[in-house]
């Protein structure tokens, strides 16, 4: 399924992250484009949300104490998770954001492999060029190494 137009956008996880922990991104620069992101960006986004709700509720600094306490802990996260599913699933239904399945692992790969993405960040581009997306809306300068992406630049 190939979406070729400049009028589709990917988001990425920075921007997603930046408006829930910060608040202020100009998010309505994105109202005139056809939105989408991926599950891996929504994987991403629900765990890093997770451990900074959990962080600061519990006073827990450490990362891998932190998943210590998560994994001895699932009514907390089944807790904590079920607000910052309901933001997300809000923010996505708002802007009308579709949700596309990852592009397959080799085009990640490929990625990695022309370009020197982290495997994450190669996942996300890679996405954008199996669906023909060529813009990204993300503050993560490292998908500037993928020349066939446009980063859309917005500010805090």
């Amino acid at each position: 399924m190939k979406y070729l137009t400049e009028e589709h956008i990917f988001i990425d996880t920075s921007i997603f992250l930046r408006f829930f922990v910060e608040g202020d991104v100009e998010i309505e620069k994105l109202g005139k484009y056809k939105l989408f992101t991926s599950i891996n960006v929504i994987e991403e986004l629900s765990y890093v949300l997770l451990k900074l709700k959990a962080g600061d509720k519990y006073g827990i600094d450490r990362h891998y104490d932190l998943l210590t306490f998560l994994r001895e802990k699932p009514d907390v996260v089944k807790a904590e998770f079920s607000e910052i599913a309901e933001d997300i699933e809000d923010l996505l239904r708002l802007l009308s954001v579709k949700v596309l399945p990852p592009a397959p692992y080799r085009e990640m790969w490929e990625v990695v492999n022309v370009y020197g993405l982290l495997p994450n960040d190669a996942l996300i581009a890679a996405t954008c060029k199996h669906y023909g997306i060529n813009k990204i809306a993300t503050f993560d300068a490292d998908f500037k190494k993928a020349k066939f992406l446009d980063v859309l630049e917005l500010n805090k």
